[in-house]
């Protein structure tokens, strides 16, 4: 039994005979088929606001791809220095550290920027940082670092670590943390409630014992907004040390087992057999008694 399809109607055929019949609300000009003349004088033209460019897409790859990667080092038990991975880092690092003296108002440790590993004579001044024993209750490990800025002046930078692991400072008004992190021992720097990583440092299999020139770990700086200047990454280095240092001063040695390192994932400046930053020029100098002590 074959359906009836129901009749269509011509292409020609009238829009009033479709309707004859039956009462319709439409007027007499749609009826005939005819379009109303519309007056463009009587149109209310409304523009429409003028927004902003729509903001750049967040692509979270930018966020994980490395920006600049040191290998921090340690030629003594009280020194330290940062050594670039790549000609990309704006130059090496020092971290000089003193004995600790009561009632000096010198930093415990001065930190020193080389642009060139063949002159470390020229050396520019980057922080000094100081620990805090006097706080306020309760009492737990406080720091603060004062970088040196030739156009907007010494600027101060306060870190604590209330549960003694963790180290909080606050940059322009935001607020980051060093987290310490395990398997493998890591420090990690996120904006405070965010899982996006600003900066990672990883323990060696020397970890904070290292010395001779040994190495302690490696720091991948990431891009951020706080790494985006010279001024973002020496923060990252500063409030690193800070933690480290005091990590050594509460005697808590952080390392790796070998297996541990050799599960990190790899980096991808590592696939590429860039430049690496002499040690021994770098800290040549320093065997001259130039060292602070």
């Amino acid at each position: 039994m074959s359906a009836h399809p129901a009749p269509n109607r011509q292409l020609d055929q009238p829009a009033g005979e479709m309707l004859a019949g039956r009462p319709s609300t439409l007027p007499a000009t749609l009826l005939d088929g005819q379009a109303p003349p519309y007056d463009a004088t009587e149109a209310q033209i409304e523009e429409l606001p003028e927004y902003e460019p729509p903001a750049p897409s967040y692509e979270r790859e930018d966020h994980e791809v490395p920006l600049h990667t040191y290998y921090l080092r340690a030629p003594d038990r009280k020194n330290l220095m940062a050594v670039p991975y790549g000609p990309s880092a704006p130059g090496s690092f020092k971290f000089t550290s003193r004995s600790s003296r009561p009632f000096s108002k010198k930093p415990e440790m001065k930190v020193w920027r080389s642009r060139r590993a063949s002159a470390p004579t020229e050396d520019e001044y980057v922080a000094g940082i100081w620990f805090d024993t006097d706080g306020p209750l309760p009492w737990c490990p406080r720091a603060r670092f004062v970088r040196q800025d030739a156009t907007q002046g010494n600027q101060t930078y306060k870190m604590e670590a209330r549960n003694f692991s963790d180290w909080t400072l606050s940059v322009d008004g935001t607020l980051y943390s060093w987290i310490l992190e395990a398997k493998p021992f890591s420090l990690v720097l996120r904006p405070w409630g965010r899982q996006d990583a600003v900066a990672r440092f990883n323990f060696s299999v020397c970890g904070l014992v290292a010395t001779g020139g040994a190495e302690v770990g490696d720091l991948t700086i990431y891009r951020a907004g706080l790494s985006r200047d010279t001024a973002g990454e020496d923060v990252i280095l500063c409030g690193l040390v800070t933690a480290l240092l005091q990590f050594k001063k509460m005697g808590r040695h952080y390392k790796n087992e070998p297996c541990a390192v050799e599960q990190r994932v790899m980096l991808p400046e590592e696939r590429v057999p860039l430049h690496r930053s002499g040690v021994g020029q770098f800290w040549s100098h320093q065997q001259d008694g130039s060292t602070i002590g």
